[in-house]
């Protein structure tokens, strides 16, 4: 058996009218604004810059950064890392016995002092690095 396909005779197309209103006005469209690019300070990786101010000069924040066993290490470092930049006074106490300091990625972090050598001492902020 063989299927025989013979062409199908043409039909009229229906003629279809747009209204000026419906297409999309070219001449409308306008073209981007010139943007004007200003340079941008660029990023130092050195120490704060310290000025000596007259006698008023507000002193450094004094801030607690307790770390303990499996400690977030990027959470830890970086906090210390931008809260030292920003002029802050800070203190990296181990929780543990020894000062340094197995962190979660089994990076070792070494500590400042014990946390037991700051309970006399007081603090602007105690920042805790945790991450969920």
């Amino acid at each position: 058996m063989s299927l025989l396909l013979l062409p199908q005779p043409p039909t009229p197309l229906s003629t279809v009218t747009f209204s000026a209103a419906a297409r999309a006005p070219f001449a409308a469209v306008t073209p981007p604004r010139p943007r004007t690019l200003t340079p941008k300070p660029a990023l130092s990786l050195s120490a704060p810059i310290t000025t000596t101010a007259p006698n008023n000069a507000i002193p450094p924040k004094k801030v607690l950064v307790p770390i303990g066993l499996g400690t977030e290490e990027m959470e830890a470092v970086i906090m210390i890392h931008v809260l030292r930049r920003a002029g802050a006074d800070v203190t990296v106490a181990s929780v543990e016995p020894q000062l340094q300091v197995e962190a979660a990625g089994g990076t070792k972090l070494v500590a400042d002092t014990d946390i037991s050598a700051c309970s006399d001492q007081v603090f602007d902020l105690v920042a805790l690095p945790v991450s969920l």
